[in-house]
């Protein structure tokens, strides 16, 4: 995708619309410091990326906050940046639009978009800018801080996340596992620091300690202890049942029931979120429009009810013709008719109404299954707490259990209770309001006498109620560690006052025998984060070491070997490296940059070279991040790149921009350095770009000026040599063609303007322009004629076939023609 046109309003330096077109090879923009050149590449910049680098990289952004709107813009228009796009054969208008906050709203061909077409491709390919004040970014910042920059241009983001979340996964697990996984870890925590506390059972705990390995060996002698606390020739599946009853018997005398609290599963939590999902649904416009339009079917109903009065009656006078069945009064054929016609004319009404009646129907099965779900939605809640408020009465009880001892505790415990019971309060009083409400709709349906307030009641509490169930589940999740605590406390208590310690620790280890396999494996997992950190940074290091250190640093090698001159003292880039560690391996997020002279070793580039060097380096350096990989841009935009170069510098810059273009790169290139610009024309003469001149800056913005690439008689005598070299070839014939069609379109603007004071571009002319303007110029028939004819063979939109060929004969016609014409200006 190449250039065409910009066009620029109210953003940074341009106030009122501008357009600037493009040359699909090379064109140039000079420009004095402050005339508004470099808001030409910044536009550019917003339009792709909704943000400029110069902002994106800013220690305070707040200082460049609506800085990208002109001042002098009138307030009721938009500041956009336009951009015409070729992309093949095909043209594309890419519209940005700055709107508050400095925000970007998109368009293509006029219709408005969430992103571009190509964002995907965006995100992943170098930005297709080469600017002044980047240029040294990537080579003075840290180390760490250049990775990222490098990672940005190389399309190694996605590497560099996904270290960095390993990395986080590595040295902060917890973050990451979920909330069953780490209280299934305190269970068994808490499990083994009882189990290490009996001394009678130290030969299990011992065995327990050595882990995964030594699991069965550690349940054999767990066995062996259970069987001796139980009575002889107790059966080998009665064994648990029989220690629990022994210490629930104990423990029960004591005190009865547990304080635990459980908190809410992802599985639970995910069932909820569906049911409040679901009661939304049932109180929507659509639902709404429904249980309205059950207001038509009561008006009706009466219709209905005569219907089905009047299917009895003729069912029985098909059996008795002659005679009512109601009253067993002589029915005529007048009467008979009548009856049969009546019943036929309600059938049809019915049948009209029978979708309303199944709507009705449909209306009130919903309103049962929002009932079903709605005490489901409760039952589930209320359960949580049900078990622990029934333990409300007995706070006396566990006070004496546990105070003076844990006294802060029993406080702790208190507190729970004195927020879970209002809680549940609320939690029933909203239950039964919607309750009530649902009933009043349902009756309404069901008498026939629907009422729009009765369903926005019924909205407004399902709302609400959704709103207290939330604070329910807040308050639960508040509370389940304190609770879990005073549960663990208040079993070991109640174990050390019955003497049930050892078995009760022998409970739960068979109890728990699979949260004990699981809680192994999770800490071999955990242990093994260590060795996998290991792994991913070393596979990282090794990637980024490719990528930088031998394929970006061949590449930057090649660039900057021809920026560099003979007679350059030897101190230069000696290719980018990783750092690494005491034992040699490869820090995955260090970039150095290296430096040698004369053969040796510097400590690094960045304290070594110049700052005529490091700029040429960064240079190269984005010329390669540019050229590497996909990119939907064939457009390279290079601003102001040769700052503190020496003039045999400069001159070897304007190769590479030869064969950036040559490679297939549209290059626009700015700069503030107008005796460099004049160098760079003649260094790309046959590339036959375009060439402006900011001539001055207004409120309106910078005022533009076309300068020849070329001054028309040094094409005419350029075309002259061409034609008079025996060996020139087909080539050197068609750019001689090439050369004709410039000249004749330059001194056609010139003539114009010349004659009318009207500015027209040579660059937009073509054989039906041309053949306008010089007859209005009064330019004679004939001569014209002769003109028009040069654009068969050296208009743009001719396609020579494969084996078109110039001929040098024509060739001298036209450049008789266009001299006869250039006269005209003298």
């Amino acid at each position: 995708m190449k250039i065409k046109s910009i066009s620029i309003q109210g953003f940074r330096g341009f106030n009122e619309e501008k357009t600037i077109n493009f040359h699909n090879r090379l064109t140039l923009i000079y420009a004095p410091n402050s005339y508004g050149k470099t808001s030409i590449s910044e536009a550019f910049e917003w339009l792709l990326y909704g943000i400029t680098s110069k902002v994106e990289k800013a220690d305070s952004k707040d200082e460049y906050r609506g800085s990208y709107r002109n001042c002098h813009l009138t307030e009721s228009l938009t500041p956009f940046v336009r951009a015409i796009c070729v992309d093949g054969s095909s043209e594309i208008e890419f519209r940005g639009e700055l709107v508050e906050g400095d925000a970007i709203k998109r368009f293509v061909d006029g219709r408005e978009v969430e992103e571009w077409p190509f964002a995907h491709e965006l995100s992943a390919a170098p930005r297709p800018f080469i600017l002044q004040h980047a240029l040294k970014y990537l080579l003075l910042v840290k180390p760490d801080e250049r990775f990222q920059g490098f990672a940005r241009l190389l399309g190694l983001e996605d590497l560099d996340r996904i270290q960095r979340n390993f990395v986080s996964l590595c040295t902060k697990p917890d973050a990451a596992i979920p909330a069953e996984v780490k209280q299934l870890l305190r269970d068994i925590n808490a499990l083994e620091t009882r189990l290490v506390s009996q001394v009678s059972l130290s030969s299990i705990a011992k065995s327990f300690k050595k882990g995964k390995k030594n699991l069965a060996e550690t349940y054999e002698a767990i066995m062996v202890e259970c069987r001796q606390r139980v009575s002889p020739g107790t059966e080998e599946e009665s064994i648990f049942s029989q220690l629990l009853k022994i210490r629930e018997d104990a423990v029960g005398k004591i005190f009865k029931g547990r304080i635990a609290l459980s908190d809410y599963s992802v599985n639970e939590t995910q069932i909820d979120s569906n049911d409040e999902e679901f009661f939304l649904s049932c109180v929507t416009t659509a639902c709404f429009k429904k249980y309205m339009d059950l207001i038509t079917l009561a008006t009706v109903q009466h219709v209905i009810n005569r219907a089905q009065f009047l299917d009895l009656g003729v069912k029985f006078l098909d059996e008795t013709p002659r005679k009512c069945p109601f009253c067993g009064q002589p029915v005529n054929d007048v009467l008979l008719q009548h009856i049969r016609d009546e019943h036929k004319n309600l059938a049809r009404e019915r049948e009209l109404n029978a979708a309303l009646e199944k709507q009705r129907s449909d209306v009130l099965k919903s309103l049962k299954e929002l009932r079903n779900r709605l005490s489901a939605y409760q039952n589930h809640h209320i359960g949580k707490v049900a078990p622990l408020l029934a333990l409300e009465p007995s706070l006396g009880q566990l006070k004496t259990i546990l105070v003076p001892k844990h006294q802060v505790l029993f406080n702790a415990v208190e507190a729970v209770f004195s927020q879970l019971s209002p809680a549940k309060l609320k939690l029933d009083a909203s239950f039964t309001e919607i309750n009530a409400a649902l009933n009043k709709v349902e009756t309404s349906i069901n008498e026939f006498k629907e009422d729009t307030t009765l369903m926005k009641v019924l909205g407004d509490v399902l709302v609400g109620h959704i709103a207290i169930a939330h604070s329910f589940v807040q308050v639960i999740s508040n509370n389940v560690s304190t609770m879990f605590d005073a549960d663990q406390i208040l079993k070991h208590e109640l174990d050390t006052l019955a003497g049930t310690e050892d078995i009760s620790v022998l409970v739960d280890l068979l109890e728990q025998r699979q949260d004990i396999e699981k809680n192994f494996e999770i800490d071999g997992i955990l242990d093994g984060l260590k060795d996998l950190r290991k792994a991913v940074d070393q596979y990282v290091a090794n990637k980024v070491f490719n990528a930088i250190s031998v394929e970006l640093t061949s590449e930057v090698m090649g660039w900057y070997s021809q920026v560099k001159t003979v007679g350059d003292p030897d101190v230069h880039f000696d290719g980018f490296g990783m750092e690494r560690t005491t034992k040699g391996e490869l820090k995955a997020r260090r970039v150095q940059i290296k430096a040698t002279s004369y053969g040796k070793d510097l400590a690094s580039a960045v304290s070594s070279l110049s700052e005529s060097k490091l700029n040429a380096l960064g240079l190269c350096v984005s010329i390669a991040t540019n050229l590497k990989g996909n990119s939907p841009f064939e457009f390279l935009i290079i601003d102001d790149p040769i700052q503190s170069w020496d003039a045999e510098h400069e001159i070897q810059f304007i190769e590479v921009i030869r064969k950036l273009v040559e490679g297939g790169k549209q290059v626009i290139l700015l700069s503030h350095n107008r005796r460099w610009m004049e160098q760079v024309r003649p260094g790309c003469r046959t590339l036959n770009g375009w060439f402006y001149e900011i001539t001055g800056y207004t409120k309106a913005g910078p005022c533009f000026s076309e300068v020849p690439w070329e001054k028309w008689k040094e094409r005419l005598k350029e075309v002259d040599a061409i034609v008079k070299d025996p060996n020139a070839g087909s080539v050197k014939l068609q750019q001689a063609e090439e050369e004709i069609r410039i000249v004749v379109a330059e001194l056609t603007s010139e003539l114009y303007i010349k004659k009318t004071g009207i500015q027209k571009s040579p660059h937009a002319l073509n054989s039906t322009k041309v053949r306008k303007m010089l007859l209005e110029c009064g330019v004679n028939a004939g001569l014209v004629d002769k003109i028009i004819q040069t654009y068969e063979t050296t208009d743009d939109a001719h396609h020579a076939p494969a084996d078109y060929s110039a001929q040098r004969e024509r060739i001298r016609r036209y450049y008789a023609w266009v001299n006869e014409l250039g006269q005209l200006l003298s």
